[in-house]
């Protein structure tokens, strides 16, 4: 008797969650996971070591093509090594250590751009994620709703 099957299937589909607690439950869990990656947890303070070897590893050698400092041997980069050893000595803060290179040496001292086309290159990503975040709920509001 066809009535039956359908009156089942009726059943066994209003028992079915829907797909609203999964998406609910993804949601967290990716939250969860971005928060805890992103090291908002971590209290390491660096060491004065530590802090001079980042420095000298994101920071250009003058005279040199796409090597960091702690890459390169040339005199130029020496003297910028102990530029940064003795800002660190002195108390200063990576900032201020970077600033000073940037008033000596230009801007093209720094490895990783501080804005500009870099700023648009991390922001783009996290706008189009976003997007397909909002389109995900839009579109599942609306098959919810129905014709």
């Amino acid at each position: 008797m066809p009535w039956r099957r359908s009156r089942r299937r009726a059943a066994v589909a209003d028992r079915r969650p829907g797909p609203g607690p999964r998406w609910l439950l993804l949601g967290i869990v990716l939250v969860v996971a971005l928060f805890v990656g992103s090291g908002v947890l971590d209290r390491h303070v660096p060491t004065s070591a530590e802090r001079i070897s980042s420095l000298e590893a994101s920071v250009k050698c003058p005279s040199c093509q796409d090597l960091s400092v702690a890459q390169s041997t040339s005199p130029s980069s020496l003297a910028v090594r102990s530029q940064i050893v003795a800002g660190v000595r002195r108390g200063q803060s990576d900032e201020q250590i970077v600033a000073g290179l940037r008033a000596r040496y230009g801007t093209e001292v720094e490895l990783t751009p501080t804005g500009g086309l870099s700023a648009i290159l991390w922001i783009v990503p996290v706008l189009l994620l976003v997007a397909v975040v909002l389109a995900v709920i839009v579109g599942a509001r609306r098959r919810r709703a129905g014709p």
